[in-house]
């Protein structure tokens, strides 16, 4: 009669097990070498610093308000538009928003500061390796907020090929750089406008096009101008905006004239091999390279530190820095306390796991 093993022939369990781990070993081994041989781009400010190895003098966060001012060709120093006026939670969430950004920014001018060391700074130029990476709205912000801390700042638009300043300004762009480049017989008070509603705040801006901005932005009128908008000692800082360094050699020819240059690098946007094309550029130019600003092309969820630990939120920002930002209404204190839905709960773990697989 039949007789039963006392000894299980299959499944083999173990054996499976050891299969099962042997192939997900190669199979994601091979989806994160295609991934990664993908995915060229830089996702975080740590991982610009680590892999250019240069000073990050400041990181700017995404701010969902200034999406598309290019293309738009839109006036940004009013920062909640009229669109936003009656929905309270836009106005809420641009309020966070206007906070988080303005501290970047003087987080960036303290950095800029202590760079100081045996020369006083007076002129910058800031720069990217690619155009659309939001260098001239960098530029807009970082002269504004200089201005608000009370300190004297001429910002110059040095892209003649594609100047932006004077639209994001509400500014004229009759009379400006190339004009007075070209004009031997134009003051330097012809040219300089002031921004309304600013009192320390002066702009310079492209002017008319040339037909040859490498030419006279070489030219020994070029020095003459600088070096007579540094003797007048009415400036604290002189910014230049200049186009992208690759390419184009206007943005090292700016950056030999001034006391240092600052690139910018865009996150999830540039490839990784231009900004370290950028740098051999600019170092190869002689000009000194002040080190890197980087900027959130995307939103991205940011670790706050809570006095004692860091807690996560989607914008930035925390119910823990309400007491930091100021609103009329005070209701902004519960934008964040907010009860979530099962629906974000889910996509918050769905996104905390998919983080954990990439690291």
């Amino acid at each position: 009669p039949p007789q039963m093993r006392q000894q299980i022939i299959g499944p083999n369990v173990p054996l499976y097990i050891l299969y099962g781990a042997f192939l997900s070993l190669v199979f994601s081994s091979f989806f994160a070498y295609i991934r990664d041989r993908l995915d060229n781009v830089y996702h975080s400010q740590e991982e610009v610093t680590k892999d250019l190895n240069l000073v990050n003098l400041g990181s700017i966060p995404h701010v969902d308000f200034f999406k598309g001012v290019r293309e738009d060709k839109r006036f940004i120093l009013d920062f909640i538009n009229e669109d936003m006026v009656n929905d309270n939670n836009q106005i809420k969430k641009a309020n966070y928003q206007r906070f988080f950004y303005q501290e970047a920014f003087r987080n960036l001018i303290t950095s800029i500061g202590f760079l100081e060391s045996d020369k006083k700074i007076k002129s910058i130029s800031l720069t990217s390796s690619l155009p659309s990476e939001g260098k001239s709205l960098i530029n807009v912000l970082l002269a504004k907020t200089y201005s608000e801390l009370d300190k004297k700042v001429l910002l110059i638009d040095a892209d003649m090929r594609k100047p932006q300043l004077h639209t994001r300004l509400g500014l004229n762009n009759l009379v400006g750089l190339s004009n007075i480049l070209t004009d031997n017989s134009l003051e330097l008070k012809n040219v300089i406008q002031s921004v309304k509603g600013f009192d320390n705040w002066d702009v310079i801006t492209a002017g008319l096009k040339p037909p040859d901005p490498t030419r006279i932005l070489s030219s020994d009128r070029m020095n003459k101008i600088i070096e007579s908008l540094i003797s007048l000692k009415k400036y604290d800082i002189i910014l230049f905006d200049t186009p992208p360094v690759l390419g184009l050699a206007d943005s090292a020819l700016i950056a030999k004239k001034t006391d240092g240059m600052i690139l910018l690098v865009s996150l999830d946007k540039v490839p990784k091999s231009l900004p370290k094309e950028s740098i051999s550029r600019i170092e190869s130019s002689g000009a000194k390279l002040l080190g890197l600003v980087t900027n959130s092309i995307m939103p991205q969820k940011k670790l706050l530190f809570n006095y004692g630990g860091y807690v996560e939120t989607e914008y930035g920002v925390n119910a823990v820095y309400n007491n930091y930002i100021d609103d009329e209404d005070n209701e902004t204190s519960n934008f964040e306390n907010e009860k979530e839905s099962l629906k974000a709960r889910i996509k918050k773990q769905l996104n905390n796991f998919l983080n954990w697989i990439d690291k």
